[in-house]
């Protein structure tokens, strides 16, 4: 009998202990979390530009054909040089078989060559000059680096803000007295597209001078989005 009653009392203690606690709760507003997004873009001017070019080559013989792309890379880089606003940069440099019934009949060749620019007009005056003995393959526009940081800083404050009208219209529709932030992530950054050309299919000797490329620099969008979740504070 006495174990009983001593049992008793422990759990009356237990309740006396928990009641307050469980009063508290009933009294902690009741939330329930909401996850959302928004976006913000801005067409921006291009102020960059990169042209690739390459080098095509075929020969029966390997060494005479690296001989032949060679000098034309060569010949490339001391005239793209001399323009100091453009800068130069050399790719890939591929070499392979070409097959006839399993026998190797010749060999081809391909170097590219990155031109890039502010300038679009110079550019496309030193794209004409090289096409003489290179091909163009694309062009790509783009934002230069410290003019998109600035415009993404503009839009960043620009998204940010809208998050909080837009938290504060789901609060107000769903009837929550208050929200409170939980989460916000921002995302920047557009990649880049290059535009392609149509690749010329002559030989590298003999070609005239080309007309240079008609150029125009359009614009890009630039977009900075921010997702998150907020509580709903009832």
């Amino acid at each position: 009998m006495m174990e009983i009653r001593e049992l008793r009392m422990l759990l009356v203690c237990c309740l006396v202990v928990l009641l307050p606690g469980i009063a508290a709760a009933d009294k902690d507003p009741v939330t329930d979390q909401v996850s959302f997004q928004v976006g913000v873009s801005r067409d921006v001017d291009n102020d960059r530009v990169v042209a690739l070019l390459t080098v095509d080559a075929e020969d029966r013989d390997p060494a005479r054909l690296a001989n032949t792309v060679n000098q034309s890379m060569t010949w490339a880089l001391q005239r793209a040089r001399g323009d100091k606003l453009v800068s130069t940069r050399t790719g890939s440099y591929q070499t392979y078989p070409v097959y006839d019934d399993r026998k190797i009949v010749r060999w081809r060749a391909r170097q590219e060559l990155y031109l890039e620019s502010g300038d679009v007009d110079r550019l496309s005056q030193l794209t004409g000059q090289l096409q003489e003995r290179l091909q163009v393959q694309s062009l790509r526009f783009s934002v230069s680096e410290d003019r998109r940081k600035e415009v993404e800083v503009q839009l960043v404050e620009q998204v940010l803000a809208d998050y909080q009208k837009r938290a504060e219209l789901i609060a107000g529709a769903l009837g929550a007295k208050r929200y409170q932030l939980v989460e916000v992530a921002v995302h920047t950054g557009e990649p880049d597209h290059p535009i392609p050309l149509r690749a010329e299919a002559v030989s590298i000797a003999g070609r005239a001078a080309v007309t240079p490329p008609a150029m125009e620099s359009g614009t890009s969008r630039i977009t900075v989005q921010a997702s998150g979740s907020i509580r709903l504070v009832r």
